[in-house]
């Protein structure tokens, strides 16, 4: 497949029609992407300069909106404009206003202005070179350990002629996690939470690299073309049951396709099974995913999106598969194509929405389908309808079926809270069926199912994988620029395996090995409960260098032993260039 991603590259490169390009935005640049999502509440409609449920954005689409927002949008705080302002200036490349220069430039050289270490701009080439660090300190209350990040690199980003965009983040990491982490590592294969590989560091700590980089351009005016390693989301909420930013950084071909009131999206994804290694030797088993988004302005202010993917692995015996060409069809249903090669993958689809009110609200959803029996419906009505006194008694004798698998999601976002300007609220649930994401050994040769919906054994939606319910809620509030307060409440449960027995909860197991096709209940097997509260205050004191300061308070409870416990977290940070780094599960 990669074969063909560089040769189509190639071609176009050469061949095709070439216009002002961009890269896009880090992925965990949450305070861009959530700011540009508030000021389209505040709008009451969506524009068609960008889609909010696609991230991360391009950054000159993100120019475009702020420019155009800036004149268009009533009621906007002085911190809003503040913020606007300080994106331009990380901007500078796509900005209709010259930025001012440094007073003081080190050595006539670096800082030549206040964001960038090192900026070149001649002759239609922009270079723009930032070193990246992120210190971040912790004490464990529990244990008394001091868990701590340690990362150093250097982050690129240049545009050559205003035609191609490229952009590379390199860093060096040694980090010790809390124990619950260290749990999650065990339960994910010993694959780090958003990292790969890595090799063993000190005392029960990790060393490994963290690494992105693509190439970006216009194949046509309206067509968009990224290739590279690096993450996507799907989605307006604070986690995605399509895709989200939660795995590790995979290898892909991206196509956006926008025309006025429409934006289709292709994700053609080479993903890692970690830590399968079928044929030996030191090369993990590849898999493969593609992905077909389409969102649609149905009025100023609803917008709907449908989503399709399939995801297949070229091991599952000992006789290695190529990859399928026929996924490579950009327009096509791929269930029709599964059925036609005999039914050997995961398949899925999905449904989600926004509706904007009264510029101050946000609704969203999302409805993702892994597999739907009609007939097993009608069992679970059935007996819905005995137990709430509707019915006396039951026509069917089954219900709770395995096949049922899917995941929904709904929330709110409410900015300006009781008229407070830049206090934004937002609150979600999402909740997930078992097996829901996993898939079956293909050929029954006993090993992992290599089509389960993961990249190098971590979930790519949502961080629990399946069998669970969540609450979320997350407030926030903006003083100017440099100074931001955020208090995070999540609640979740989650119905874990035991007893070597598959209850749906690890979407890395075969669901072809449960406990039965009906009584297979929503929040079966050890069912975990956590709740968990962050706090966190961050300060800009020069431009994109910060000190965070943020304090966590776990709790668990287990069923199967009735056993408790509780941490608490003092955590202080500083970034240099880089995002917060929080791990939640």
């Amino acid at each position: 497949m990669m074969r063909a991603c560089l040769t189509f590259i190639t071609s176009a490169l050469f061949f095709g029609y070439s216009a002002a390009q961009s890269v896009y935005l880090h992925e965990a640049s949450l305070l861009e992407h959530e700011f540009v999502e508030r000021l389209e509440i505040k709008s009451g409609s969506f524009s068609d300069h960008i889609f909010t449920s696609l991230k991360p954005f391009s950054r000159k689409k993100t120019v475009k909106y702020l420019e155009h927002a800036d004149t268009s949008i009533a009621g906007l705080s002085r911190t809003d404009r503040l913020i606007m302002k300080r994106f331009f200036a990380d901007n500078p490349e796509w900005t209709t206003e010259k930025q001012p220069a440094s007073e003081r430039p080190v050595l006539g050289l670096f800082y030549e202005y206040p964001v960038d270490f090192f900026r070149y701009e001649e002759n239609g080439f922009f270079l723009s070179l930032n070193p990246v660090l992120n210190l971040i300190g912790t004490f464990e209350e529990s244990t008394g350990e001091l868990p701590y990040l340690n990362q150093r690199g250097v982050q690129i980003r240049g545009l050559i002629n205003e035609k191609i965009g490229f952009y590379s983040f390199i860093a060096d990491n040694q980090a010790r996690y809390p124990v619950y982490v260290n749990e999650k590592i065990s339960d994910q294969d010993g694959a780090i939470p958003g990292e790969g590989w890595y090799k063993p560091f000190g005392d029960d700590g990790y060393d490994f690299f963290s690494v992105k980089g693509y190439l970006s351009f216009r194949l046509l005016p309206n067509i968009d073309v990224q290739f590279g390693q690096d993450k996507n989301m799907i989605g307006n909420g604070m986690r995605s049951l399509f895709l989200s930013n939660y795995s590790n950084n995979y290898l892909f071909l991206k196509l956006n396709t926008q025309f006025k009131r429409f934006h289709y999206q292709n994700i053609f994804a080479e993903l890692v099974d970690y830590p399968m290694q079928t044929f030996g030797g030191r090369r993990y088993d590849r898999k493969y995913s593609t992905t077909h988004y389409l969102t649609a302005r149905i009025t100023d202010n609803f917008r709907l999106g449908l989503f399709e993917n399939v995801t297949f692995g070229i091991v599952d015996s000992l006789n290695q598969r190529g990859f399928e060409a026929q996924y490579l069809n950009p327009i096509i249903f791929y269930r029709a194509i599964e059925h036609q090669i005999g039914d050997p993958d995961k398949v899925a689809i999905g449904l989600d929405w926004q509706w904007l009110i009264a510029s101050r609200f946000s609704f969203y959803g999302q409805i993702y389908v892994d597999d739907f029996y009609l007939k097993d419906v009608r069992k679970d009505l059935d007996s819905l309808l005995v137990r709430i006194g509707l019915r006396s008694e039951r026509k069917y004798n089954k219900y709770a079926s395995f096949r049922n698998k899917f995941g929904l999601q709904t929330g709110v976002k409410w900015i300006d809270v009781a008229g407070i300007s830049n206090l934004d609220f937002q609150i979600e649930a999402n909740l997930v069926r078992p097996y829901t994401y996993s898939h079956f050994d293909t050929y029954g040769s006993g090993l992992r199912p290599a089509a389960s919906y993961t990249h190098y054994s971590q979930a790519l939606a949502h961080p629990l994988g399946a069998n669970f319910s969540e609450q979320a809620a997350r407030i926030q509030y903006r003083y100017g620029a440099n100074l931001a307060f955020s208090l995070q409440a999540f609640k979740y449960k989650h119905g874990k395996d035991m007893n070597d027995i598959n209850y749906g909860g690890n979407i890395l197991n075969d669901y072809s090995e449960r406990p039965d096709d009906y009584g297979m209940y929503f929040l079966q097997g050890d069912k975990i409960d956590v709740t968990l509260l962050d706090l966190m205050i961050s300060w800009e004191w020069k431009p994109n260098l910060f000190f965070d300061i943020s304090t966590m308070l776990r709790t668990e409870k287990q069923k199967s032993n009735n056993a408790s416990k509780s941490d608490l977290l003092f955590s202080i940070a500083l970034r240099w260039n880089s995002f917060p780094v929080k791990h939640y599960f």
